[in-house]
């Protein structure tokens, strides 16, 4: 039983029965979900209880994230607990007046010991509130086939706004008879004034339309999108589920930044076959409490975010402009950080685990997964069509992973992946293109590979201040160093992570609500005060140059018939397979 009616004091109450329940029964909560994060989510759980048969029973704090029950067995053993939800946001819980938003892994305990057990739920809420989820049952009353489908499906609960749609299906080769539909449904939580329901409607099955075509597939009933646009507050994304997605966006970003929720809608839907049905064995059996190998990431998210840009495209929801303009800005963005040089798209995925530490974040120190494997994905399927004449793409490698893995309910190794590729162009080469781009640091070969589609790449660079080091305001107002790059002017004049400053060339650095450096000019030699352990100290050194480098991709006018081919092939989702043909 989970109990949202305590809305003021942000509790959700939970009562936890187990049946049948053996001697020591161990209860468990995950320290992770939704983000690649260990979070500890037994850090809002409180006032914990346990009866056995309706009587009090001894409760023993096995470690940080379980407990366990009597040395005796139980017909019904009862857990008793609450849960502090004040995070609102699809990858967070929330409860308050307004409404609640649940991902249940921050909720709910499983048994370590017997994780595929039948799991049944039933919610109490406010009066007159409204509940939806992904979960399959009626009312107030949902259940799953175990823990893991559980917590794979979010709850809102509130006064929202509820629309929905029949997504049709036609398998290439069969008839109208053969026809697949599944229920799209949005869920809204969201001032009327600030969202177009018959926008956001036309737009979503646009998307829905041209991914269940490109992938060939429906493989769910029903699938529920939970939108969140808050006008203030709450943290920004989408979190893919296996049947949904939850998906937050500032109300002034549906009007100001056009696009961006088709983006993430795009990338949130796709999801449901890369990574929640197409899955990488290094994910599974999912470890809720040490996390998994993550790897693969440039791929399950990476290679995601290319499609979501070429879903737009091909569902007349961007131009071809604007694609090759994002393409080229995904370029920028990985051009821009030095710590392409050092971390592979493979280690980035690896060390995701690492993202919720600030200076991790550094360019110095890190790339993203989303954006090289973004790239990878436009490459690998550019390289493909290429070697194979364009008898076959990355849709095919998709779909075929779909089909001899997602769909027999099995998960796919590295070798795999590559094992498909091989079998669909075999001159193509795969160790070289993995062990340089996916294992290893060699820089993109972006000229040859968009060569391929008879695209050309203008480089511009531009000249920009690199002062080496970066600073924030501390608890006083003033700026104080978080981070000094290896190798800068600033680290060998002795700049130190923790030095406060006090002026920059004479000039007072005084504390405020948003200090900021000031804007030097490349070359400039700057003369820094700082303060550090009580004593006052000058450093002299020269702004670094940052050169940043942007990108323009266009047509060649003189492109050949085979370049044409591929161009056409990857903008459109085609082959000159009559198999492969949309």
């Amino acid at each position: 039983m989970v109990d949202l009616r305590a809305t003021q004091a942000h509790l959700v109450q939970v009562t936890m029965n187990i049946p049948d329940a053996s001697a020591g029964t161990e209860i468990q909560i995950p320290t992770w979900n939704c983000l690649y994060q260990i979070r500890d989510f037994v850090k809002n759980v409180q006032d914990m209880k346990d009866d056995c048969d309706g009587q009090p029973a001894e409760l023993n704090r096995e470690d940080l994230n379980t407990w366990r029950g009597p040395n005796r067995s139980c017909s019904d053993l009862a857990f008793h607990y609450s849960v502090y939800a004040a995070a609102d946001g699809p990858f967070d819980s929330m409860l308050d007046g307004h409404h609640s938003f649940l991902n249940l892994a921050m909720i709910l305990f499983y048994l370590p010991r017997e994780r595929n057990r039948p799991v049944y739920v039933k919610f109490h809420v406010p009066a007159g509130w409204k509940l939806a989820s992904c979960l399959e049952g009626e009312g107030d009353e949902f259940q799953a086939a175990n823990y893991d489908a559980l917590v794979d499906s979010p709850v809102e609960a509130g006064h929202f706004e509820d629309f929905a749609y029949t997504q049709g299906f036609i398998p290439t080769g069969a008839s109208a008879a053969d026809i697949k539909r599944a229920t799209i449904r949005l869920i809204i939580d969201a001032d009327r004034a600030d969202y177009s329901p018959g926008r956001i409607l036309s737009s979503i099955q646009k998307i829905t339309t041209e991914e269940t075509t490109l992938m060939q597939d429906l493989p769910f009933h029903r699938y529920t999108f939970v939108l969140h646009f808050p006008r203030d507050g709450g943290s920004t994304g989408g979190m893919e589920h296996r049947d949904g997605a939850a998906i937050a966006i500032p109300a002034s970003a549906l009007h100001d930044n056009e696009g961006y929720l088709e983006s993430i809608v795009a990338h949130e839907f796709f999801h449901a076959w890369n990574v929640k049905r197409i899955r990488p064995q290094s994910l599974e059996p999912v470890d809720y409490i040490n996390g998994n190998d993550t790897r693969d990431l440039w791929l399950c998210e990476g290679v995601t975010n290319a499609y979501a840009q070429l879903v737009l495209l091909r569902a007349d929801l961007l131009d071809r402009n604007t694609f090759y303009a994002r393409v080229a800005g995904a370029m920028e963005i990985l051009q821009s950080r030095n710590g392409r040089r050092f971390q592979s798209a493979e280690t980035s995925g690896r060390e995701a685990w690492l993202e919720k530490y600030s200076d991790y974040n550094r360019s110095q120190r890190s790339i993203s997964y989303y954006n090289k494997g973004e790239l990878l994905g436009y490459l690998l399927d550019l390289g493909v069509r290429h070697a194979s004449q364009n008898l076959a793409g990355l849709d095919d490698v998709m779909r075929r992973l779909n089909q001899d893995f997602a769909r027999r309910g099995r998960f796919y190794t590295f070798a795999d992946f590559r094992s498909i590729i091989t079998q669909l162009a075999p001159t193509f080469d795969t160790n070289r293109f993995f062990e340089d781009y996916v294992q290893g640091t060699r820089e993109l070969d972006y000229l040859t590979y968009l060569g391929y589609a008879g695209l050309l790449l203008a480089t511009h660079v531009a000249e920009l201040p690199l002062p080496g080091f970066s600073a924030t305001r501390n608890s006083v107002g003033l700026l104080q160093v978080d981070s000094v790059d290896d190798g800068s002017a600033a680290q060998r004049a002795g700049l130190e992570p923790g030095d406060v400053l006090i002026s920059a060339d004479g000039d007072p650095l005084p504390a405020g609500p948003n200090p900021t450096l000031p804007s030097w000019r490349p070359t400039q030699t700057v003369e820094l005060r700082i303060v550090r352990e009580g004593k006052t100290h000058v450093l002299r050194f020269r702004i670094g140059v940052n050169r940043q480098i942007s990108f323009q991709i266009e047509e060649d006018p003189q492109a050949r018939p085979e370049q044409l081919r591929v161009r056409e092939g990857w903008l459109k989702g085609a082959t000159n397979s009559s198999s492969g043909n949309r």
